[in-house]
């Protein structure tokens, strides 16, 4: 599990995100975690920072299709 917390947030959240990616015939995965927001954060700019800390953790995931995605409130 990762936890994103790009700099200066603290906006609502956090929020629980999973993402699937594969790469045809290379490697596939699940990675899932929380992200907190910044207060003027929007969803693409959350799904842009959670794939980046995904794919930079793992050099085989760069340029990976996203086949899900998914990113809710963290409360049951």
């Amino acid at each position: 599990m990762s936890n994103v917390r790009p700099i200066g947030a603290g906006g609502p959240g956090p929020l629980f995100w999973v993402l699937s990616v594969d790469k045809p015939g290379v490697v596939s995965t699940t990675r899932s975690g929380t992200y907190t927001p910044r207060p003027d954060a929007t969803r693409e700019d959350a799904y842009l920072e959670i794939y980046q800390e995904v794919t930079t953790s793992h050099p085989a995931l760069r340029g990976a299709t996203v086949v899900f995605f998914s990113l809710e409130p963290n409360r049951l």
